[in-house]
C-alpha cells in the first residue's frame, strides 16, 4: 500500500520544487506505469528540437526502488540513493511532500527523514471505554492518579489503558492529574463531540492519518486501513525500545484510531475524511547554531578560567545565550527547561548544559536528565543521559543507571559503558559515575548541526522512554511520584488561596481568609511586605506556613528566617563583607539569593523572613536593598533588579521576581520607627486581632499537604502603571479617583503620597479584580490601612483635622466620638475607619497620635 500512497500523491501533485536549488518540476501526466515530469531544462531542450518531448518519464518501479533505499536509511541524503541516482533531487523533494516525512540536515547536507512517533501517540483503547472512564472520573468514581489503589487485575489494566488515552487527549498530565480547565470546559459543553473533535484534530499523528486517508480517497476501506497499518509499522516505535511497532499492535492501534475518528465525525463509514487538512506542507531545514555555540565554549573556557569569575562574559554566554539557542528546537517543548553552568562562585572544572523534563526535575542536583558535559581539557564533549550527584546516593545512582541500560534500547552510536572520561577532579569522576548513556564528540571532529540535533532528538526519545518505564514501575509497585518534584498550577488565584488557607488551618492556626488574600495580593503587588502587630499573633508563623504550603521550606533552601540583631548598622550584616584576607564572606541574604538566582530555580518562589526587622534601624542596614528594589526592570519577560552583590566568590546576584522579602516588626520602646522611605516601598500589614476562643479550625479532620507551584502564579506582572493601563483603564481611573480625594485631604500636613503609592495600589486592585478575590471596597480598604495610614503621625490641630476628614471619607459621617463604634460598623471602609477611630481620640486627649501606637 505504500506504493499506492506514492501513486495517489503523484496524482494530486502538480509541481515539486527541489529542496536545495529550488528548481521547479511540473508533473504533467500520470498513468499506470509512472509519472511524466517537465523541467525548465527539458522544456528548453524540446523547444530547441534536441528532444522529441518536453517531459521525462519516471516509472513507479523506479520510485519504489528509491523508496526502499530511503526507508532502509531512514535519514537519507542525496548520496544514499545509489540505485536511483540521476533523479535524486526530484525524488527527495517528492517524498518530502508525504505527511510523515520531514527535511533535516545530515553532515551539513540536506536530507529527508521519517517523522517518528511512539505507540502512546496512537489510541490504546476503544473510544467508548475511554469516554466511560472519563465520565467515571467526572462522577468521582475513580481518581486517575490513585487508580492502582482502587483497582487491580484485568479491570485495572483496562482502566489504565483508558487513562493513557485521556493523557493523549489532554485531559490528564503525565502524572495522571486532571487538566481542570479542560474538564470544566467538557462538563459545561453542550457539544461534547465537537470539543473532542477539536482535541483529536490537533494531534499530529491523527492529522497525518487524515491526510493519508484523503490521499487514498478512491480506495476501499480495507485498503485504507492496511495503508495506515503499514505506515504505523514504519514510523511508530515501541514506547520502551528502539524497535518499530509490531504487526499486532499496529493493527489494534490503527483500528482504535479509525473508530476514534469516526466517533467525532472526522471520517465517514468509508474512512473518507469529512474535513480538509489545509496546513501547507513545509519542511524547514534546521536553522539553529548549537554546534557553533558548543565549540565557542570549548575554544574559550580554558582561557576564561584564568580570569576572574564574577561578571565574566563566558558565564553569561553559557547561562543565557546557549539555553536560548536550544529552546528554539521543536523537540524541546514547554515541558523542558534548559540551563547552563560554569560554576557557582568559582569556575567549574566541568561546565555543563542540562536539559530537564520539569515532571522529573528542575535541579541538576537530583533526578535524571540530559546533559552536555565538557571534559576538563575541553577536547571532548559528551551528550549524556545522567543523574543528579548531590542528592542521590551511590546505590540509587547505580540502580537507575542499570535500569536505563537494561530497559531502554538505543542506537549503536550511543554508548552504555563506563569509559566516559572527563578528567581527574572529583566532580569529573562523579559526573562520569552518574552517566548511564552517552555520545562522544571531539572538538577537532565536531559533527554537523543536523547530526547534533538528530542525536539530541534521539536522546530525548530515550529519556522519555525511561520516564515512561519508571512511571510504569512506580504504578506496579504502588509508589506515587515524589510531590516535591512536581509543580502544580492552580487554575485560579482563588483555588491557590483556598489551598494556602486550608493548609494553615489544618496546621492549627487561625487566620481569616481575607488575611490570606491580602498577604498574597501584597506579595504579588511588590515582593516586600512588613507585618506588624502585638507579640504572639503569629506574624512569623503565617509567613512560614504560607511558604511551606507552596513547597518552600528551610530544608530545600526556599525559606530562610533571619533574626535581625540590634547592632546591625550597615548592609554588610545582611549582604556580606570582605574579611581581612580580602575574601568575600556572603551574608545570610546573599546565600539565599545564590540559590534563587540559579537558572534551574527561577521558577520556584524563595521567601526571606527578617524577624523583628526594626530591632536595628532599617534605613541603616536595609538602604542598599531599598534602592535596588526600585531599580527593577523587565528583561526577557522577567522582573530583575540591578545587582544586589557582584563579587567573584558569589557571582552577580539580582533581585528576581521569585524572591520575596517579608519583615516582622514590633512597635515598642525597644524598636525603631520606620521612615517614609521604607513605608512607601512596602505594604504594611497589621495582625492585632486575636480570637482566643475560636476552636473550630482545631477540630477540622483534614490532612494538609504542601504543593510546589510555579513562581509565575505568585509573581506580579506590572512595574509601571502604563503596563496595566490599557487593559484595566476603567479600574485604574476608579481607584485613582479615590486616591486623589485622599491625597487632597493629606496635603495640608505634607503626608500626601506620590506615583509609587498610586501605582502599587492600582496593581493590588487589578490583581484582586482579576482573581475575583474580594469586593472592591474591601480590597481598597486594605490598601488605605497599609499604604496610607502608616504615614500619619502628629501632635497639632492640622493633623487632627486631617484624621477627621479621612474618617468622613471612610464612613460618610462626621467624627462623633460617642457613636464612633456604630459608625465604623456601617462604614464603607470599615477597617480604615476603625484604625482612625483609635488614632483620633489620642491626638484629641493626649496631644499626639501615630498609626503604630493605635
Amino acid at each position: 500500500m505504500l506504493l499506492e500512497i506514492i501513486k495517489a500523491l503523484s496524482k494530486q501533485t502538480k509541481m515539486v520544487e527541489t529542496l536545495s536549488l529550488k528548481k521547479t518540476n511540473y508533473i504533467r501526466k500520470v498513468d499506470e506505469n509512472g509519472i511524466f515530469v517537465e523541467t525548465e531544462s527539458s522544456l528548453e531542450k524540446f523547444q530547441r528540437g534536441e528532444k522529441t518531448t518536453s517531459m521525462e518519464s519516471i516509472s513507479f518501479v523506479f520510485l519504489k526502488q528509491a523508496w526502499e533505499e530511503f526507508s532502509s536509511k531512514r535519514v537519507a541524503t542525496k548520496e544514499d540513493f545509489v540505485k536511483t541516482k540521476g533523479r535524486t533531487s526530484f525524488i527527495m523533494s517528492f517524498f518530502a511532500r508525504l505527511p510523515f516525512v520531514k527535511v533535516v540536515e545530515k553532515g551539513q547536507k540536506t536530507a529527508i527523514s521519517f517523522i517518528e512517533f511512539k505507540t502512546d501517540d496512537l489510541p490504546n483503547e476503544q473510544i467508548h471505554k475511554v469516554m466511560t472512564f472519563l465520565e467515571e472520573i467526572i462522577e468521582g468514581t475513580y481518581q486517575p492518579e490513585r487508580l492502582s489503589e482502587q483497582l487491580e487485575g484485568n479491570e485495572y489494566r483496562i482502566k489504565s489503558r483508558a487513562r493513557q488515552d485521556l493523557r493523549l487527549l489532554g485531559f490528564l498530565d503525565k502524572n495522571q492529574y486532571q487538566n481542570e480547565e479542560l474538564f470544566k470546559e467538557y462538563i459545561q459543553s453542550s457539544k461534547k463531540i465537537e470539543l473532542l473533535r477539536e482535541q483529536i484534530s490537533h494531534k499530529e499523528y491523527f492529522r497525518i492519518a487524515i491526510e493519508i486517508l484523503d490521499l487514498l480517497k478512491d480506495h476501499n476501506p480495507i485498503e485504507k486501513k492496511r495503508a495506515l497499518i503499514e505506515i504505523g509499522k514504519l514510523i511508530v516505535r515501541n514506547s520502551l525500545g528502539d524497535n518499530l511497532m509490531v504487526d499486532s499492535v499496529a493493527k489494534e492501534r490503527t483500528t482504535n484510531l479509525l473508530k476514534w475518528l469516526q466517533h467525532v465525525d472526522l471520517i465517514d463509514d468509508e474512512y473518507t475524511p469529512n474535513i480538509q487538512i489545509n496546513t501547507p506542507k513545509e519542511h524547514p531545514v534546521v536553522k539553529t547554531s548549537i554546534r557553533e555555540k558548543l565549540l565557542y565554549i570549548m575554544n574559550n573556557y580554558v582561557q576564561a578560567k584564568a580570569q576572574p569569575f564574577g561578571g565574566n562574559e563566558l558565564g553569561s554566554y553559557v547561562r543565557n545565550d546557549v539555553p536560548k539557542e536550544f529552546k528554539q528546537l521543536e523537540c524541546l517543548n514547554e515541558q523542558y527547561v534548559v540551563t547552563g553552568s560554569v560554576g557557582q562562585g568559582n569556575w567549574a572544572s566541568v561546565p555543563w548544559v542540562a536539559i530537564m523534563n520539569k515532571a522529573i526535575t528542575t535541579s541538576t542536583q537530583r533526578g535524571y536528565y540530559i546533559v552536555y558535559l565538557f571534559s576538563e581539557d575541553m577536547s571532548r564533549l559528551y551528550l549524556t543521559l545522567a543523574q543528579g550527584v548531590t542528592e542521590t546516593t551511590r546505590e540509587e545512582m547505580l540502580k537507575r543507571k542499570k535500569e536505563i541500560r537494561d530497559h531502554v534500547e538505543m542506537k549503536a552510536s550511543v554508548k552504555k559503558d563506563d569509559d566516559l572520561y572527563l578528567g581527574e577532579s572529583s566532580k569529573a569522576k562523579g559526573y562520569a559515575l552518574s552517566t548511564a548513556a552517552y555520545i562522544k564528540y571531539r572538538k577537532d571532529d565536531m559533527p554537523s548541526e543536523g547530526e547534533l540535533v538528530d542525536d539530541l532528538e534521539s536522546m530525548i526519545a530515550y529519556y522519555e522512554r525511561y520516564i515512561e518505564y519508571s512511571t510504569t514501575q512506580d504504578e506496579t509497585d504502588d509508589v506515587l511520584p515524589e510531590v516535591e518534584e512536581i509543580q502544580v498550577e492552580f487554575q485560579s488565584d482563588g483555588a491557590l488561596i483556598d489551598h494556602i488557607h486550608n493548609y494553615i488551618s489544618a496546621k492549627g492556626y487561625y487566620y481569616d481568609r481575607k488575611d490570606i488574600i491580602n498577604l498574597y495580593l501584597s506579595l504579588k503587588t511588590k515582593p516586600f511586605v512588613i507585618l506588624s502587630g502585638i507579640s504572639g499573633t503569629g506574624k512569623t508563623k503565617i509567613v512560614q506556613l504560607l511558604a511551606e504550603s507552596l513547597g518552600a521550606t528551610a530544608e530545600n533552601g526556599q525559606f530562610a528566617l533571619i533574626p535581625v540583631r540590634p547592632d546591625w548598622s550597615d548592609g554588610s550584616d545582611l549582604i556580606g563583607y570582605r574579611d581581612i584576607k580580602g575574601e568575600f564572606q556572603a551574608g545570610p541574604l546573599t546565600k539565599v539569593l545564590m540559590e534563587a538566582n540559579q537558572p534551574e530555580n527561577r521558577d520556584k518562589p524563595y521567601f526571606l523572613l527578617l524577624d523583628e526587622m526594626n530591632l536595628a534601624r532599617v534605613e541603616y542596614y536595609f538602604s542598599d536593598l531599598l534602592s535596588v528594589m526600585e531599580s527593577r526592570d523587565c528583561q526577557n519577560g522577567e522582573m530583575v533588579s540591578a545587582p544586589v552583590v557582584e563579587e567573584e566568590e558569589v557571582g552577580r546576584l539580582l533581585l528576581r521576581d521569585n524572591f520575596y522579602i517579608i519583615g516582622t516588626v514590633n512597635m515598642d520602646e525597644t524598636t525603631h520607627p520606620f521612615s517614609p522611605k521604607v513605608l512607601d516601598r512596602a505594604n504594611t500589614i497589621e495582625y492585632n486581632d486575636v480570637v482566643l476562643d475560636h476552636f473550630g479550625f482545631l477540630t477540622m479532620d483534614s490532612i494538609a499537604e504542601p504543593v510546589a507551584i510555579d513562581n509565575q502564579q505568585m509573581a506580579g506582572r506590572f512595574l509601571n502603571l502604563k503596563d496595566a493601563f490599557i487593559n484595566h483603564e476603567d479600574l485604574v481611573r476608579k481607584v485613582t479617583g479615590l486616591l486623589v480625594e485622599v491625597n487632597t485631604i493629606l496635603e495640608p500636613i505634607k503626608a500626601h503620597f506620590g506615583y509609587r503609592v498610586r501605582d502599587e495600589v492600582c496593581f493590588y486592585m487589578i490583581y484582586n479584580d482579576e482573581g475575583q478575590l474580594m469586593k472592591f471596597d474591601d480590597a481598597f480598604n486594605f490598601q488605605l490601612v497599609q499604604k496610607v495610614l502608616p504615614r500619619l503621625t502628629g501632635n497639632d490641630l492640622k493633623t487632627e483635622e486631617v484624621l477627621k476628614k479621612l474618617f468622613l471619607f471612610c464612613t460618610s459621617h462626621e467624627w462623633d466620638e460617642m457613636n464612633a463604634a456604630s459608625i465604623v460598623e456601617e462604614a464603607r471602609f470599615s477597617k480604615s475607619a476603625e484604625k482612625l477611630s483609635n488614632m483620633i481620640p489620642k491626638i484629641m486627649h493626649d496631644g499626639f497620635t501615630s498609626f503604630w501606637g493605635s
